[in-house]
């Protein structure tokens, strides 16, 4: 199970980085759980519940920053969690600044839906560089 899971955050992550947001949609589940709770002073920063929350997850990351490189590195799955590595590095439209760090996310893979997401990464990196 663990292989196919880590499949399907793959998936995701080539949807994405391919601006398919719709098609990243449709890999979640109805109900699923998007944790990007942080420092305040970032607007996206909170906890999604359902499929439509979390399209607007994603059009309020598009309105406020651009991703200058997102790198999805490891992955490791057991059962129906799968944890994703990588780098990344942002630009905030608003203020002109750049930031970056590693992260880890956190997926469930459940019936060949993402149920829950979670996401670890320096958050006070980026409410930096959203202050003007």
């Amino acid at each position: 199970m663990s292989e196919s899971n880590i499949q399907i955050v793959k998936s995701a992550f080539e949807r994405f980085l391919a601006g398919d947001i719709p098609g990243f949609l449709d890999l979640l589940a109805d109900d699923v759980h998007w944790d990007h709770r942080g420092p305040e002073g970032v607007p996206f920063n909170r906890l999604y519940e359902g499929r439509a929350a979390v399209g607007e997850f994603f059009q309020a990351l598009s309105q406020t920053e651009e991703a200058l490189a997102f790198e999805p590195r490891e992955y490791f799955g057991a059962g129906d969690r799968v944890v994703c590595l990588g780098f990344f590095r942002w630009k905030v439209h608003a203020t002109g600044k750049e930031w970056e760090s590693d992260f880890a996310m956190a997926f469930t893979v459940q019936s060949d839906t993402i149920t829950h997401w979670r996401i670890l990464f320096d958050m006070g990196r980026e409410a930096a560089a959203c202050q003007p």
